[in-house]
């Protein structure tokens, strides 16, 4: 087992927003990472600080969830939000909060 997390980035236009929302997409990947071990998240964002967040292993990574960065008082009213709504997702995909156990999930088996 790993412990260590591996985070990639993908360059982008160098200007201040990109590189303020590059440093709060990892802060993001890592609380996911060290609340929901092992699970496939994929962390960008969108212009106005806009954490866009998928679950690569749920459908492909066609579901996920948008956090409100520039909305949050403090760094660590985003990370709970980060993580609730981490584990939020997991729930309604019928997934138990916790490492994941690598088995891709597809949602609409799930719903039945």
């Amino acid at each position: 087992m790993n412990d260590t997390l591996d985070i990639q980035t993908v360059d982008s236009t160098p200007d201040a927003e990109n590189s303020q929302m590059e440093l709060v997409a990892k802060m993001a990947a890592g609380v996911l990472g060290n609340h929901y071990p092992d699970h496939l998240w994929m962390v960008g964002w969108a212009p106005g600080r806009t954490l866009v967040i998928k679950n690569m292993a749920i459908e492909n990574g066609k579901y996920g969830f948008t956090v409100d960065a520039a909305r949050a008082a403090t760094v660590s009213q985003l990370e709970r939000e980060i993580m609730i709504a981490g584990g939020e997702l997991l729930e309604r995909c019928g997934v138990r909060r916790g490492r994941w156990d690598g088995e891709m999930m597809n949602y609409l088996s799930l719903e039945k």
